[in-house]
C-alpha cells in the first residue's frame, strides 16, 4: 500500500501563526481531542504531545506504540507521524509545536544537543509517565499552558524554561531503559521506514540512491524496489518532492533569495532546481513567489 505523508509547515500552519501573534517565541500549545484518526504527516517544526485521557495508537517513523494517560511523545522535524484514537475512549492530549532552536544555544544545556537528536533512532520517540513522575510532568504542562495563555512580563523566557524542563524529564524517562525494543521479525518494514526517515532528515544534503544504498549497505536495486513498493515512488522522486515542498514554503513565507533557497533545500545547481520546481508547480520559482504576493529577490 502506497504511503504519502502530508507535509505541514509552521510558517503556513494557522495554529502556529496564531501563536506568534501573542509573542515572539516560535511556540504554540493547545489541547484537543483526536477523532478516529489523524492522518500521516510531517513538518519542519518539533512537536511534543502529552496524553491526558483516552487510548489509541501512535505511529512514528513506522514504529507503533499504545497511547494512554501519561504518554509523552517528541517528534523531531520531518519525523513521520500518525494517530489512531479509540472510538469508545478517544484520546485527549496537549500538543506543543515549537522551533527546535528554543532548546539550544545555552552552554549549560549542552546535554540537549547530545541526546535529543538520537530520538527516533537510538532512543524511542515516546515515554509513558506513571506515579510521581506523571504528577510532576502533568503540573509542568499545566504551568506551561497557563503561562502561554497570559501576556505577562518575561513570558517567552518562562515558556522556554518550562519547555526545557519538560523535555529534560522526557529524556530522563528515556534513559531509564524501560522502553521495549522493536521485534526482529519487523526487519522489512523497519528497513523501509529507516530509509524513509533517513531521506527526510537528509533531503537537503547531496544525497542520491547510491549514497543511500552505501549508508545502509544494501544494493541500490533492492532499495529502489523496496522503496517503490512502500511509497509508490522512486527515491529520487520522493526526495525531489520533499525539496520542492520546502522550497515552496520558503518562497511564500521568507525573504530568502531564490538562489539561497535553492541551496537550502539541497540543490547545488539552479537550473536543476528551476526545472524540477516548474515540473511540480507549472511555473518558475520567481513566478510562484509573485503569485503569493511576495517580492521577487534575484536568484543570482
Amino acid at each position: 500500500m502506497a504511503v504519502f505523508p502530508q507535509y505541514e509547515d509552521a510558517k503556513t500552519d494557522d495554529r502556529f501563526v496564531a501563536g506568534q501573534q501573542k509573542g515572539t517565541l516560535p511556540f504554540y500549545i493547545s489541547c484537543h481531542q483526536i477523532g478516529m484518526s489523524y492522518p500521516m504527516h510531517y513538518h519542519d517544526f518539533a512537536e511534543l504531545s502529552f496524553v491526558l485521557d483516552g487510548s489509541g495508537t501512535e505511529t512514528i517513523n513506522g514504529c507503533s506504540h499504545a497511547l494512554k494517560t501519561g504518554t509523552m511523545s517528541l517528534l523531531l522535524p520531518h519525523h513521520i507521524h500518525e494517530l489512531t484514537s479509540s472510538q469508545a475512549n478517544p484520546v485527549k492530549l496537549y500538543s506543543c509545536m515549537f522551533d527546535m532552536n528554543i532548546l539550544f544555544g545555552n552552554p549549560y544545556e549542552a546535554y540537549m544537543n547530545r541526546w535529543i537528536h538520537k530520538i527516533g533512532s537510538d532512543l524511542p520517540s515516546f515515554h509513558d509517565f506513571e506515579g510521581e513522575s506523571l504528577r510532576t510532568v502533568s503540573l509542568l504542562i499545566e504551568q506551561l499552558v497557563q503561562e502561554y495563555k497570559e501576556s505577562r512580563i518575561g513570558r517567552d523566557a518562562v515558556l522556554r524554561g518550562k519547555l526545557i524542563e519538560v523535555v529534560t524529564y522526557f529524556l530522563r524517562g528515556l534513559m531509564d531503559g524501560k522502553e521495549q525494543t522493536h521485534s526482529p521479525e519487523q526487519t522489512q518494514p523497519v528497513k523501509a521506514w529507516s530509509i524513509l526517515r533517513y531521506i527526510h532528515l537528509h533531503y537537503n544534503e547531496p544525497i542520491s540512491l547510491s549514497s543511500v544504498s552505501a549508508h545502509f549497505h544494501l544494493h541500490p536495486s533492492y532499495i529502489s524496489r523496496m522503496f517503490k513498493e512502500h511509497t509508490g515512488k522512486t527515491v529520487n522522486d520522493y526526495m525531489h518532492e520533499l525539496r520542492i515542498a520546502r522550497a515552496a514554503t520558503l518562497l511564500m513565507a521568507s525573504e530568502m533569495s531564490i538562489s539561497d533557497i535553492c541551496l537550502e533545500v539541497g540543490y547545488d545547481n539552479y537550473r536543476t532546481f528551476a526545472r524540477v520546481f516548474r515540473e511540480h508547480h507549472q511555473m518558475s520559482p520567481s513566478d510562484y513567489r509573485m503569485s503569493h504576493n511576495r517580492p521577487v529577490i534575484s536568484p543570482v
